[in-house]
């Protein structure tokens, strides 16, 4: 199944405090209702109610449920950025890591749909592509890594870890997630090494 791109100027007035409010309120209507409904049986109707929004509004802002899921993807690949960027500039990892996974664990009925749904993709294209313009501004640990290169492993490596960890029962413990982030993506970014490429 391919993935809708993210919609970036679909709004007439991407500013507008109602039509942001509407759009808003329909991702959060999405995100209640993946609570307790798998992705395929929720319908558009159900959506724009849960969001207490009307029908047509639904369709001024979104072409159809999965274009909507890709911009709830891009606005949850967003929220976790925010919380993982203090690693780019040389912060603890194990606390921001933490933080990062209490992010996914309070949503987890939702990453766990957009991770195995036709948005994983969309999310790991939107989170490379976040991790790279961090990259270029921020200063590295090692900078001798093509930024295009970390992005992408980086990206492609904590969704991995992420879907794994929420295929495993709902009481595996966080702090084995954090180890694994840790030792797998956060060390190799943030640890300094004297590499020379030719």
């Amino acid at each position: 199944m391919n993935s809708p791109a993210i919609p970036r100027n679909r709004l007439s007035r991407p500013h507008d405090r109602r039509a942001v409010k509407s759009r808003e309120a329909l991702r959060e209507g999405l995100f209640a209702l993946l609570d307790s409904h798998s992705f395929e049986d929720i319908t558009i109707k159900e959506i724009t109610a849960a969001a207490g929004v009307s029908y047509p509004v639904f369709f001024r802002q979104f072409t159809s449920k999965e274009e909507l899921l890709a911009d709830l993807a891009a606005s949850e690949v967003h929220g976790l950025l925010a919380l993982g960027q203090p690693l780019v500039g040389g912060a603890r990892p194990k606390n921001t890591l933490l933080d990062m996974c209490h992010y996914v664990q309070r949503r987890r009925p939702l990453w766990k749909t957009l991770l195995t749904a036709g948005s994983a993709s969309v999310m790991r294209g939107e989170f490379a592509r976040i991790s790279a313009e961090i990259g270029n501004t921020e200063p590295r640990a090692n900078p001798w890594l093509p930024v295009e290169l970390a992005s992408s492993f980086v990206a492609a490596g904590i969704f991995e870890i992420l879907a794994w960890w929420l295929n495993q029962p709902e009481d595996y413990p966080v702090g084995n997630v954090v180890r694994i982030l840790d030792a797998l993506i956060a060390q190799p970014l943030t640890v300094s090494q004297d590499i020379q490429l030719d």
